[in-house]
């Protein structure tokens, strides 16, 4: 009788999981300098948004358009997320521009970032890590296609309260079943006209 011995991945799951993770990445988006702010005359609240292929930052525009809000989309380097080796650990500092943005004007933020391997990502971290969210109500969203970590959302919420921040909601956007931006947009038009009442209270 042979006995076989037990399998061993070594260094080939890593390689496949890198490899899955290259071929399920979508394509990049390079944004127009144009199209990374938005500004509203008297605008009380702002959207803050990290986004690599544009669907997050898609969801964000429709906040900003919806709630009169004013719109900042960070820029990060072009190759962060294509693959498994360029995603930074979600505790990390990164460089991103900006670092700092003034916060001062603003009664309620609107954070938004999709989620890799199962968190909100660096960039949104290190946004909060290093601004000051004392006296800012805050409203967390993200995009995703597949699982969240059980912990995700309470490590999010905490990050903005060790900065003085108020979450006053959580929502998300299932991206599996949409086809296009259009879908997309018609997605958070819903979520927002559940939640406008809501978040037009906390801006006052």
């Amino acid at each position: 009788m042979v006995t076989r011995a037990p399998y061993r991945f070594g260094w080939t799951l890593p390689l496949v999981m890198l490899l899955y993770g290259s071929a399920c990445t979508a394509p990049v988006q390079r944004p127009a300098p144009e199209d990374m702010t938005i500004v509203r005359p008297g605008a009380k609240s702002l959207v803050v948004v990290h986004s690599r292929s544009g669907n997050t930052a898609a969801a964000g525009r429709v906040i900003s358009e919806m709630m009169k809000a004013d719109y900042l989309r960070l820029a990060i380097p072009e190759d962060a997320g294509n693959s498994l080796l360029t995603v930074p650990k979600r505790n990390d500092t990164v460089e991103m521009t900006p670092m700092k943005h003034d916060l001062s004007r603003y009664r309620l933020l609107f954070l938004g970032s999709p989620i890799w391997y199962w968190h909100p990502t660096a960039y949104i971290y290190t946004f909060i890590r290093n601004n000051d969210l004392r006296d800012r109500r805050v409203v967390l969203f993200y995009t995703y296609e597949g699982g969240l970590a059980g912990d995700a959302v309470q490590e999010w919420k905490d990050l903005v309260k060790q900065r003085g921040g108020e979450v006053i909601d959580v929502v998300g956007v299932d991206r599996s079943d949409l086809e296009d931006e259009e879908a997309l947009r018609t997605q958070v038009l819903k979520m927002i006209d559940q939640k406008r009442g809501e978040w037009e209270k906390s801006r006052n």
